[in-house]
């Protein structure tokens, strides 16, 4: 009988726990405004053709070959559909995208905690990412961090 009582018992916390600890990693759903207001801005990479990405809140983007903004290379529109923070504070967002020359495909993309390091993946063939992958066949990857 004592020993039913305490493998009840450690039943039982061993459900909290795991019943806490699913809660703790669950998505937290932000509206695709403050999403989008959180990825404008000026994007950096130096080691990249295109250093700069300048992107507006209205989805609007633009990719120079400089950052003194003189030489565009291409542009277009990247419309977010879907974006969470999860439980470390990243944020996180899918989008669908059409650029200047004629590319069509889907990002899935974070911004740091600090709003300071833009990372994504995209495909160029329309086709949706499911997971954050980098290197995998037909994704592309990229960082920019934030340019006052």
């Amino acid at each position: 009988m004592q020993t039913r009582r305490i493998v009840l018992i450690l039943i039982l916390v061993l459900a909290v726990l795991i019943i806490a600890g699913s809660c703790a990693t669950r998505k937290k759903a932000i509206s695709i405004e403050e999403a989008s207001e959180i990825r404008s801005g000026k994007w950096v990479n130096e080691s990249y053709t295109d250093p700069l990405v300048v992107v507006y809140p209205d989805g609007r983007f633009e990719q120079y070959y400089d950052l003194q903004q003189e030489r565009l290379a291409v542009s277009g529109i990247s419309e977010i559909y879907e974006s969470w923070r999860d439980s470390e504070g990243v944020l996180w967002y899918r989008a669908h995208y059409q650029n200047s020359v004629g590319w069509e495909g889907y990002v899935l993309g974070k911004i740091s905690n600090s709003g300071n390091t833009l990372e994504g993946i995209e495909t160029t063939n329309n086709q949706i990412i499911d997971e954050w992958k980098i290197g995998k066949v037909g994704y592309n990857y990229g960082i920019w961090y934030r340019h006052e």
